[in-house]
């Protein structure tokens, strides 16, 4: 599992167009779920299932309410699966690290 924090929208376009199958963590600071989902991925990382999957971190306070509203995200953390810029499943709150496996196995 590659983990790579986005500063910018290119950057994130870049990463949208690719056909690898891509989580995106949209999160905040002070957000204790946020902290929590961090702690599941350091445990997801073990996985057989971690290395088909690339994590795109989103911060709000880099990325603006803006781009938020944009993707839709209306509460953090919101994790998102996407295949080639297609939205595939959609994870609100505390994801616990099962979860965050289940809907990669039902989308690879």
């Amino acid at each position: 599992m590659t983990s790579i924090e986005i500063k910018s929208l290119e950057e994130f376009q870049k990463h949208m167009a690719s056909n690898e199958l891509v989580y995106v963590d949209f999160w905040k600071d002070n957000c204790p779920n946020c902290k929590m989902l961090d702690l599941s991925f350091q445990e997801f990382k073990n996985s057989d299932h971690a290395e088909k999957v690339k994590v795109l971190k989103v911060k709000l306070e880099e990325m603006g309410e803006n781009f938020f509203f944009d993707q839709d995200i209306r509460q953090t953390p919101t994790l998102v699966l996407y295949r080639g810029g297609e939205e595939l499943t959609r994870l609100n709150g505390f994801i616990p690290p099962n979860k965050i496996e289940e809907a990669l196995v039902a989308e690879a």
